[in-house]
């Protein structure tokens, strides 16, 4: 972070505990109440036919549950619990997840979303609707009265998200050929790839840069710990975590979101790998869009376009004594963070690093033990990182402790097929739809034991059904 940040303005502001905490998104109750918990049983048999009917309708009545009609069309919230609005990457997933149980409105949804794009070509990380009539929780409204001021006269978020929507949109298309829909959306998916591309490459090294902890999807997440000097060693760590992020929100408000004098001010300026391994792969499934209209050309220049983001991705974040990707903070004085997350591994996901360094990420680091290949798949946090430290309330921040996300496991998936290991995906697949037809449509899980953790009818589960549809096809039938 920029020494000048006054840190003292947010330490000193005027919110009370309560606020904290749901800054901080402490929410699992079982963590929270102390007690030991059995671990999930995960049987040693192969995906099955009825492990595939099971997760398609939970997968549907968790849709349905969290399903919303506005004008514009039919989206899901994440969860109608807390995340009451339209959320970018979150749609992505549901799209994927959608794309195996109802594929016309997972396109719908992914319309919607595409439709809410602002003039400058972003995505909206967060689109609010006056439709939407759920009681907002306590913990809700005390977010909203902290993070207001990234909200347009539309509601629309100044912020972007991870573009999951962008990858989805060929899952989608793969599964309703529906050319007069692709022809509508493609133009804005090139538009939001242009804007990611070209003005969010705040380092001018070809990546995309993000302005907030927040644009990465993984809230929490280590990597920010040094940009942000945060040390989670004790509660008070998480509280004072709680009122950074709205104030950084809040510097960003201040400049009127001009990306220029935010890179400038150099407040938070970060190359994440999951946004960078995301957007990649995202060109690709807009090169392959293209071509599916008969556009060669086109196809070839965004072909091209993720080629050369791959080729930066590996002369920037690639450490080769590693092993692995690192991402990178400050353009005025840039270093890559030393700390390794599944986001280190997404490379994998677009298909367009080198065979060796595939092999070594998966040697070396997802197949290993005391890493990410555990009884239970994946740990967002490399566990033998995470057992070195000493961190209040672990359990209980998102992506901080020993948290599984389901999305990164379906990137991870087909990031393994893609450089041939279909045994490995095959048993990821397997490990992960057990635990999820055991646990149910949860926010995320529990590295050690299996257990659902966070919101209880979350839609991000559902992927498991494009991870068996890709590595057990059989089990469709």
């Amino acid at each position: 972070m920029n020494p000048e940040v006054d840190r003292r303005r947010f330490l000193a502001a005027s919110f009370g505990v309560s606020a904290a905490l749901a800054g901080a998104h402490v929410i699992s109750a079982p963590a929270r109440a102390g007690e030991p918990v059995p671990p999930v049983p995960i049987p040693d048999e192969p995906v099955t036919p009825e492990d595939w009917r099971a997760l398609r309708e939970m997968a549907a009545a968790v849709f349905k549950a969290n399903e919303v009609t506005v004008a514009g069309g039919t989206f899901h919230m994440p969860s109608r619990d807390l995340y009451i609005s339209l959320f970018a990457w979150d749609s992505g997933w549901h799209a994927i997840g959608m794309s195996r149980v109802d594929p016309a409105l997972a396109a719908s949804e992914l319309e919607l979303l595409l439709n809410q794009q602002t003039p400058d070509g972003h995505v909206p990380h967060e689109t609010l609707f006056q439709e939407i009539k759920i009681k907002p929780s306590f913990k809700r409204m005390v977010t909203m009265a902290m993070v207001h001021r990234q909200f347009d006269q539309n509601r629309r978020s100044a912020f972007i998200d991870p573009p999951s929507f962008l990858v989805a949109a060929e899952k989608v298309y793969a599964q309703t050929q529906d050319r007069a829909w692709l022809e509508r959306i493609l133009p804005r998916m090139e538009r939001c790839a242009h804007y990611l591309t070209r003005d969010r490459d705040l380092f001018g090294d070809g990546l995309v840069s993000i302005i907030h902890p927040w644009e990465s999807g993984t809230d929490s997440s280590p990597v920010f710990d040094q940009p942000l000097h945060l040390n989670f060693s004790n509660f008070f760590s998480a509280a004072s975590r709680a009122l950074l992020y709205p104030h950084l929100l809040n510097q960003c408000a201040k400049l009127d979101w001009d990306i220029e004098r935010i890179a400038t001010a150099n407040y938070f300026v970060f190359e994440d790998l999951n946004t960078n391994a995301i957007t990649i792969r995202g060109l690709i499934a807009i090169a392959n869009l293209n071509q599916a209209l008969g556009r060669a050309d086109k196809a070839q220049a965004f072909r091209d376009q993720a080629r050369a983001m791959a080729e930066a991705l590996v002369r920037i974040n690639w450490d080769d004594s590693a092993g692995c990707f690192f991402p990178r903070w400050n353009p005025q004085k840039p270093q890559l963070i030393k700390r390794t997350t599944c986001a280190s591994l997404l490379p994998l996901f677009t298909g367009l690093v080198s065979k060796e360094q595939a092999d070594r990420i998966v040697a070396e680091h997802l197949l290993n033990p005391a890493e990410f290949w555990l009884p239970y798949l994946l740990c967002f946090n490399a566990k033998d990182e995470l057992d070195r430290e000493k961190i209040a309330m672990a359990d209980l921040m998102l992506w901080r402790g020993y948290c599984i996300w389901t999305n990164m496991n379906w990137m991870i998936n087909e990031g393994l097929l893609a450089y041939g290991y279909r045994d490995e995906a095959r048993e990821l697949t397997r490990r992960t739809a057990k635990m999820i037809r055991h646990q149910g449509f949860r926010e995320f899980y529990d590295c050690r034991t299996g257990r659902g953790g966070g919101i209880t009818t979350f839609n991000w589960p559902a992927v498991v059904l494009d991870m068996i549809a890709v590595s057990w096809p059989e089990v469709m039938a």
